[in-house]
């Protein structure tokens, strides 16, 4: 949990810099990098959860109990589909460009797990 926690700070604490030194994307950009990292991040984790290893958000994990991966995964589906409509998209450029751009460390944190995984199957 400490890890999740430090994760989501380090998070945070990028897109505060993005939005400090002004980085702004025309809001379609922004909508495609965001997209392509939640895409992404589906991907990664599907491929780590294949490779027997555990969800890091808590919140996901019970998810995939209840729900199955694949619910799980629809059930998030809408939630962002949500959250772009309410949240996202009446947002400033700025703030739209520093989470489209953070959320990737998601999908690369998983691609560092999975290669983890993988080099310790090897030994």
């Amino acid at each position: 949990m400490k890890k999740y926690i430090m994760f989501v700070v380090s998070m945070m604490t990028a897109a505060i810099l993005m939005l400090w030194l002004g980085l702004r994307f025309p809001t379609m950009v922004s909508l495609i990098v965001l997209v392509s990292g939640v895409g992404a991040d589906f991907l990664t984790t599907y491929l780590c959860l294949k490779e027997n290893r555990k969800e890091g958000n808590p919140i996901i994990a019970l998810l995939f109990k209840k729900l199955t991966v694949g619910g799980t995964f629809a059930l998030l589906g809408c939630m962002w589909v949500v959250f772009i409509w309410l949240r996202w998209l009446p947002s400033t450029q700025g703030i739209q460009t520093a989470v489209a751009c953070v959320y990737w460390a998601v999908p690369v944190n998983n691609l560092i797990v999975l290669k983890k995984a993988r080099a310790a199957g090897r030994s």
